[in-house]
């Protein structure tokens, strides 16, 4: 989760900050986007730190849960020929939508769906619990923040549409943090027809965004500079332009009804940037502020106003498609 992203890039932006120069700026894109050496490291359960005392037991309860859930290992080709895997998970009893869940980085479905994914399979919803890009099973080098990751979820669809006969009932794309960013980039992708909403939660606007803030939590000094420093690098060596999307800008041609969700205490992900998304949105939309959750921590704080949301949500869109 945000953890290993905070410890690279300040860890980066220090040297860069005492002249270190081209080589911190790429120490820092090295920390921000390549991929873990521990392929199944992003997996491990968060510990106490990042959930907080008072929900941990809830937050293990739910992984351990998510961990025994019975799983179909899937995969597909990326557009850029890496092969990404997933795990598929039918409804506990009849199905009446199916859930692609998108994971944070660094993280896991597994990990960031505590407790949502056990009402997901008990309340009639397939799942497809994504291993994005870089992560875990899945390859790729370089992690891309959403960039790339939104082009998969669009092939990740297809599947189930192809597969799974998940074409004859609503689709919905439920992300957390970075997975909020992908999902919300996918309105700016060719998605099928039976897409029929997306839950994004505690979503950056852009990962160029993303990085600076994180960085001006932990650096003295100007900050934008350092990130375009290694936004040059990150597009002559993994082809990647930090400023490629923004959900700002595709939000304002969406037409895929959305929720957005943040919690108020956010210190990674900045609550301002789920109320500028929420904003630029032009498809129908609905916002959910969790007062006093922190960072991809809103289920497990405020659960029943959570669950009344999404089913709110699913029953406001099911029977659009």
């Amino acid at each position: 989760m945000r953890k290993n992203m905070i410890a690279g890039i300040i860890g980066g932006a220090a040297a860069c900050g005492i002249g270190a120069g081209t080589y911190a700026a790429f120490q820092i894109f090295n920390s921000f986007l390549k991929r873990s050496g521990d392929i199944y490291k992003d997996d491990q359960p968060a510990d106490e730190r990042y959930t907080g005392p008072d929900l941990h037991d809830m937050y293990l309860e739910g992984y351990y849960y998510n961990k025994a859930l019975p799983k179909q290992d899937v995969s597909i080709e990326a557009g850029d020929g890496i092969t990404l895997y997933g795990s598929y998970i039918p409804a506990e009893g009849e199905a009446v939508r199916t859930v692609l869940l998108a994971h944070g980085y660094h993280s896991s479905a597994d990990k960031d769906f505590s407790g949502i994914m056990q009402f997901y399979h008990e309340n009639g919803c397939n799942l497809l619990a994504i291993e994005e890009r870089a992560h875990m099973r899945s390859g790729g080098t370089y992690i891309t923040m959403g960039l790339r990751e939104s082009e998969d979820v669009k092939r990740w669809c297809d599947l189930l549409n192809r597969e799974y006969g998940a074409e004859s009932m609503p689709l919905y794309l439920h992300g957390i943090s970075m997975g909020a960013a992908t999902v919300m980039m996918t309105q700016g992708e060719d998605l099928p027809e039976n897409v029929a909403g997306i839950i994004a939660d505690c979503g950056f606007t852009s990962p160029y965004d993303i990085a600076v803030a994180v960085m001006k939590t932990k650096m003295k000094g100007p900050v934008r500079p350092v990130v375009s420093w290694v936004n040059q690098i990150s597009k002559r060596v993994a082809g990647i332009d930090l400023k490629e999307k923004s959900t700002v800008t595709i939000l304002k041609k969406a037409e895929i009804p959305m929720l957005f969700v943040h919690g108020t205490l956010d210190d990674f992900v900045p609550v301002h940037m789920t109320i500028k998304s929420y904003q630029a949105c032009a498809a129908p939309k609905k916002i959910m502020l969790v007062d006093g959750a922190t960072h991809a921590m809103s289920w497990l704080a405020d659960t029943e106003r959570y669950k009344e949301a999404v089913c709110t949500f699913f029953a406001e869109n099911d029977a659009g498609i």
